[in-house]
């Protein structure tokens, strides 16, 4: 949980792919696939968590449909 406001995360170590250079970033817990900025040269990345397929919701149960009654028989 950050000191500053509350807001549950961490911070994570990156690597820019363009400049090469470490740096630390927030990384919260609501948000995990947001895009990273380079402190140093400002070019904007995805992280791993934003790479990761997102996670569908789960389809609510359908109610199962009641059995249909038998057909009376006519009888004469």
């Amino acid at each position: 949980m950050s000191i500053e406001g509350g807001m549950s995360g961490n911070q994570k170590r990156f690597v820019c792919p363009n400049c090469g250079k470490v740096f630390f970033a927030w990384r919260p817990d609501t948000a995990p696939g947001v895009k990273v900025k380079c402190y140093f040269c400002k070019h904007e990345f995805e992280d791993e968590a934003a790479k990761r397929p997102r996670a569908q919701p789960a389809a609510p149960a359908t109610p199962a449909t009641p059995a249909t009654p038998a057909t009376p028989t006519a009888e004469n």
